[in-house]
């Protein structure tokens, strides 16, 4: 995955779930060597300091789109 690619899912993945937490940002980790990515939503401002009101989802980038519908979309609904 390139930065661009990452910076685009994660600007998606913001915009899909502003409508439940308005102040919500996501962030893409690339763990080197792997195929792995790490997706961390934090919402509620203080939780980028706090780790407080975050989650995080560790996935195989591959299996994204099924992690998505699976696990994360059905995490904010």
């Amino acid at each position: 995955m390139t930065k661009q690619e990452a910076t685009q899912i994660e600007n998606q993945l913001t915009e899909m779930f502003k409508i439940k937490h308005p102040d919500i940002k996501t962030h893409i980790d690339t763990i080197e060597g792997t195929d792995k990515i790490v997706i961390t939503f934090f919402w509620n401002r203080i939780s980028q300091q706090n780790w407080e009101d975050s989650k995080s989802f560790r996935v195989k980038y591959q299996n994204f789109e099924s992690i998505l519908t699976s696990e994360i979309i059905p995490f904010f609904n």
